[in-house]
């Protein structure tokens, strides 16, 4: 528009951010990191990360590739990586992730889904159990008085 051309956001970049004091509503769609500090409700998609500090509070469906929690989320997320739900972070969400991890005092209320573990079986394949074999020990016949 203004004789620039759109260039590429690096991934690992932090391309928005909604601080602390901020109180956001919306639809957030980018290509860079997201950090929310404040209060956000809507919806975030973005391929890079999603960092939710420990102060913020957000109510939103995430979509992102990790997505990292220190404060509350309430909501749905899909997360193509790892979900991480910090010491200090609390998800009321149904989750779809690849990888998880729950810090010691992390809390999660609702649905965890992991992707690419294929089809639920039908049935286990159980092996019958094994026999034991005890061996008796030979004994001499007591003869009687």
């Amino acid at each position: 528009m203004f004789g620039r051309e759109k260039q590429p956001v690096p991934l690992d970049r932090i391309e928005v951010a909604v601080g602390p004091t901020a109180n956001f509503k919306g639809e957030l769609v980018c290509d860079g990191i997201v950090r929310i500090e404040g209060i956000y409700q809507g919806s975030i998609r973005t391929p890079s990360n999603v960092i939710i500090s420990e102060k913020a509070q957000v109510d939103a469906h995430i979509e992102a590739e990790n997505v990292s929690v220190s404060g509350q989320v309430k909501g749905s997320l899909v997360a193509r990586g790892r979900l991480e739900i910090l010491a200090t972070g609390r998800v009321w969400a149904d989750v779809t992730v690849s990888s998880f991890l729950l810090d010691d005092g992390g809390k999660l209320h609702g649905g965890l889904k992991m992707l690419g573990t294929g089809p639920e079986p039908e049935t286990f394949d159980v092996p019958p159990p094994t026999q034991t074999v005890v061996e008796e020990e030979e004994t001499e016949p007591v003869e009687e008085e």
